[in-house]
């Protein structure tokens, strides 16, 4: 469904959403190598360039959620086609370049695409998950471990990944070449958030895209190889909170409000979406 009315707007607010991401299989989103070590792996996962530990970046989860959707949401009435061959081909396609269209509003859509009146500011903002910290009690005692500190006790100091090595087999001779990848290790646990800014009243609406398109990601994969096994992701912990406009005045009628603030699935979010989020 296209939004057809002309927008007017006006920032009432947003709403947060952090989640756990919890890797059920070992994840790899490609780095950029700055140098070849013999006996390393020549297929790195991205780390951060100072403290040399993994994250996912805002712009995988982004980005993977986004072309999920817009094949789930996909009509029958436009087709999506590839408009070049190379490896790395681009797709083009209504929801791929619909700037009126909600995926487009909440997901944004690349400047050159957009055509006639423009729908207003990209709602949605990806921040990169990062480890998750270590949980501590009232008192300082450290209920739970940083993600770091249990990588470390697993595989030794500074080192936060493993390597899956596969077979490259010829279909014609059957000869097998091997071929290692880095992943961070399944069970790994990162923490995303979500900033959903609300313009218009439509938005609320708008908003249920997010937790579909996570729910989409669970069922798929996240990074390379994940045809291959790599990848598969569960959100956990999901966490909810309103930021009205008036908190960040300091003055006004408060109007954008979250019911409940934890969460265990996407699926009990949108479950439960109009009791946790009130119409506006």
């Amino acid at each position: 469904m296209t939004d057809t009315k002309k927008p007017e707007f006006a920032f009432i607010g947003k709403y947060i959403i952090s989640a756990d991401i919890e890797l059920k299989t070992g994840l790899h989103i490609g780095g950029t190598e700055e140098g070849f070590e013999i006996g390393g792996i020549d297929n790195p996962v991205i780390k951060n360039k100072v403290t040399g530990v993994p994250y996912i970046p805002g712009s995988s989860l982004k980005g993977k959620m986004r072309s999920l959707l817009e094949w789930a949401h996909f009509d029958g009435k436009n087709s999506v086609i590839r408009i070049d061959k190379n490896k790395n081909g681009e797709w083009e396609g209504k929801l791929c370049n619909d700037p009126t269209h909600p995926i487009g509003i909440v997901f944004g859509v690349a400047a050159e695409n957009h055509t006639g009146d423009l729908p207003g500011p990209t709602r949605l903002t990806v921040r990169d998950a990062l480890p998750r910290d270590k949980e501590t009690l009232p008192d300082g005692t450290i209920k739970r471990k940083s993600q770091v500190d249990m990588w470390e006790d697993a595989m030794g100091e500074k080192i936060y990944t493993d390597a899956k090595t596969e077979n490259f087999i010829d279909r014609l001779t059957s000869a097998a070449t091997p071929r290692s990848m880095e992943r961070v290790p399944a069970g790994s646990v990162f923490q995303a958030q979500f900033v959903y800014d609300v313009y218009e009243k439509q938005d609320r609406n708008r908003l249920k895209l997010l937790f579909e398109g996570m729910r989409l990601l669970e069922d798929s994969y996240l990074g390379g190889g994940g045809t291959r096994g790599s990848g598969q992701v569960e959100f956990k912990n999901i966490k909810i909170t309103a930021k009205d406009k008036s908190l960040y005045l300091g003055s006004g009628e408060s109007v954008l409000k979250a019911n409940g603030s934890a969460h265990t699935t996407p699926e009990a979010v949108l479950n439960n979406f109009d009791k946790i989020f009130p119409a506006l």
